[in-house]
């Protein structure tokens, strides 16, 4: 069974096919057949050596999408050539084993590569509007980083609650994202949006890189307003504020909320933005590992 990984922390360069023994599942496990993976950041810092007890050699991945192969003898609900969906380790492989519990059917009306994009950036955007943010209807909501994978989300996931939603990206996004339903957007390399929206916000959702500038989002709250932000802390303020750091959290099952993103997405409510297709062989993976390591518009997914 081939996989793709690294024996070596670096640039995209140190990727190398990888044989693995065959898999078999434990009693509540299924092994798929694997047909889409999505590339998150997330990968990119893993295969720069961010954290040095990854153990070595690895095969990365966390987005996976595949048709079950084998059956675990305690599986009775996902048959032989059921196709799921998971958030997972170890994706890049021809086959991967999946804890029964952690898997999703994928509606027959979503391909392998529409399903793969909205793991990772679903689950972030779904749980910061859901459980962090806990964004309610005619609330005024200001998404900082919305022309990203998860920004995006977050901005459809916010006008579905009821919200009036304020996008802020770069002007050359502007277009798709009012083709999104926002109520306003602000280009914050024409404007100064702390200057624009100053305390106008209920809620700020910031899902930049590193959720950068928290003096800015403070500057856009109301007086005893809600910031949920990617980034651990925010600067010391007089604001009555409710400061949410948006992390990995079980609150919300990854499950539940794929379920529910699938079922958007599977009746034209959600749209993802998929921006790259890139074949399943070790020379996709290395051209997926570049693009990651530039600025790129859209999901990069390996695909089948």
């Amino acid at each position: 069974m081939l996989a793709y990984g690294y024996r070596k922390f670096g640039g995209p360069a140190v990727f190398e096919t990888i044989d693995q023994p065959a898999l078999k599942p434990t009693a509540n496990q299924v092994v798929i057949a694997t047909l889409a993976v999505n590339l998150n950041d997330e990968d990119r810092i893993e295969r720069l050596g961010a954290n040095v007890s990854t153990p070595l050699p690895m095969i990365p991945g966390h987005d996976v999408v595949g048709r079950v192969v084998q059956v675990g003898a305690a599986v009775t609900d996902l048959p032989v050539g059921t196709l799921v969906a998971a958030h997972t380790e170890h994706a890049y492989a021809e086959q991967v084993c999946l804890d029964a519990d952690s898997t999703v059917t994928v509606p027959d009306n979503l391909s392998p590569t529409q399903a793969v994009s909205l793991i990772t950036p679903g689950i972030t955007a779904y749980k910061a509007v859901r459980y962090f943010a806990d964004v309610q209807p005619d609330q005024t909501v200001i998404v900082k980083g919305a022309a990203g994978g998860v920004g995006s989300l977050v901005v459809q996931l916010s006008k579905r609650v009821g919200a009036k939603v304020i996008a802020i990206a770069s002007q050359k996004h502007a277009d798709r994202l009012t083709a999104l339903g926002v109520d306003q957007f602000v280009a914050y390399d024409h404007q100064d949006p702390a200057h624009v929206l100053a305390d106008c916000g209920d809620v700020i959702i910031n899902v930049a890189l590193n959720g950068v500038d928290g003096k800015a989002d403070l500057a856009m709250a109301k007086f005893d307003a809600t910031i949920a932000s990617v980034a651990g802390s925010l600067p010391a303020t007089s604001k009555s504020i409710r400061f949410r750091s948006i992390h990995a959290t079980n609150a919300i099952s990854d499950q539940a909320a794929l379920q529910m993103l699938f079922k958007l997405l599977s009746i034209g409510q959600l749209q993802t933005n998929i921006g790259y297709h890139l074949p399943f062989s070790l020379a996709g993976f290395i051209e997926g590992h570049e693009l990651l390591d530039q600025p790129h518009n859209g999901r990069i997914v390996i695909e089948k």
